[in-house]
């Protein structure tokens, strides 16, 4: 039977179907590019490697780059998330394989992750230039990470059915950052449709013509997971950088030099009241999920206990989720985009942990309140 199939063999295989399935269109878009802007200087060559670039870029792998003139150093490490789609569905399928193929599917999927993490450093290494340098060691742990998120989206239904107290905290952090998450994009949106004036004069700045219009409108809008990550940094206080020396927050504005983007149309130009009050509602949500997370029955030394881990939980995943958003867009001014990870600690941090106390501390007192 498929189900006691050899783990480690499969592995391989499956790390061997998604590194083709993700690589190989890639690579024929670049060249069937490359054949149409019929350069006369450049080589196939440079079409691969151009493929190969993208690929690895799309895995969020870093990319030193010397640019011209003069070989100024630079770092690409942003990748528009929507990107991460691909190769995620991808490993998805892949680990969804392994799971019901596989005779032992926990040292399969540890094999299936370095082995795809493996094949993105060989990569890394056999596309190398002067002036594109991957990162080796970034293409392993870009492909081990997100092979291991891939392996995790499966255990969601698994999840949604657990009981217990841990799952019960587990489930609570998600529905903060869920929370989170869906209030971020209706600000995102708003903001954007708002100043939608200003989205026009920033296409009509650009002059990239008809074609060039529709890839900067699908970059754009593949880059709107990162705009509501950032968003939500923004709502929990610690706000995000457009490139050094700026920071949008709730509390102060530095705009620096933006680059003209149509996405970066809705960039808060000041704070008032109601961005003030954000962390403000994220404080009463965090409380309402924190409520959520533990059980009346428990003392009160665990239901803060309970709390306060779901607030850290929660704030690891706002972490995580920046981490993938953020980055160095080929260095200068723009090294630095997205959100300062201290930042969030700093402020989003007690927002969270302090609310997810809360929470538990005003079950015990509703369920007295309930008793009596």
């Amino acid at each position: 039977m498929s189900a006691h199939r050899n783990p480690y063999g499969l592995a391989v295989q499956e790390a061997l179907r998604a590194v083709t399935l993700t690589l190989v269109p890639i690579l024929l878009i670049s060249i069937v590019a490359w054949s149409f802007a019929g350069s006369r200087n450049g080589q196939l060559g440079d079409a691969v490697h151009g493929g190969a670039w993208i690929w690895l870029a799309a895995h969020k792998v870093l990319l030193h780059l010397s640019l011209p003139p003069g070989d100024i150093a630079g770092t690409l490490w942003f990748t528009p998330l929507g990107f991460l789609i691909f190769p995620l569905v991808v490993l998805r399928g892949a680990c969804k394989r392994m799971m019901k193929e596989s005779s032992n599917y926990r040292g399969g999927l540890t094999l299936l992750s370095t082995s795809y993490g493996a094949f993105l450093g060989i990569v890394a290494l056999l596309s190398a230039t002067h002036a594109v340098r991957p990162n080796p060691l970034s293409a392993f742990f870009a492909g081990l990470i997100l092979t291991l998120i891939a392996a995790l989206t499966l255990q969601a239904p698994q999840l949604a059915k657990a009981q217990g107290e841990l799952s019960r905290v587990v489930k609570s952090s998600l529905l903060n950052v869920a929370g989170l998450l869906a209030a971020s994009l209706l600000l995102f949106l708003v903001s954007t449709l708002m100043n939608f004036g200003q989205l026009l004069n920033l296409y009509a700045v650009l002059r990239a013509g008809f074609i060039g219009t529709l890839l900067i409108t699908a970059v754009m809008l593949l880059a709107v997971p990162n705009a509501v990550a950032m968003t939500m940094a923004y709502v929990s206080g610690a706000g995000f950088a457009v490139g050094s020396g700026s920071l949008f927050s709730p509390f102060s504005v530095h705009s620096a030099e933006i680059p003209a983007l149509p996405i970066l149309a809705g960039l808060p130009a000041g704070t008032g009241t109601f961005t003030h009050l954000l962390p403000v509602l994220l404080i009463f949500w965090s409380i309402f999920t924190g409520y959520r997370s533990v059980e009346a029955e428990l003392s009160v030394k665990y239901r803060l206990r309970d709390g306060a881990l779901h607030g850290a939980l929660s704030l690891l995943l706002l972490i995580l989720i920046n981490v993938l958003a953020g980055g160095s867009l080929l260095g200068g001014r723009l090294s630095a985009v997205g959100a300062s990870y201290w930042r969030i600690a700093l402020f989003g941090g007690p927002i969270l942990i302090l609310g997810g106390a809360l929470g538990a501390l005003l079950v015990g007192l509703l369920h007295r309140s309930h008793r009596a």
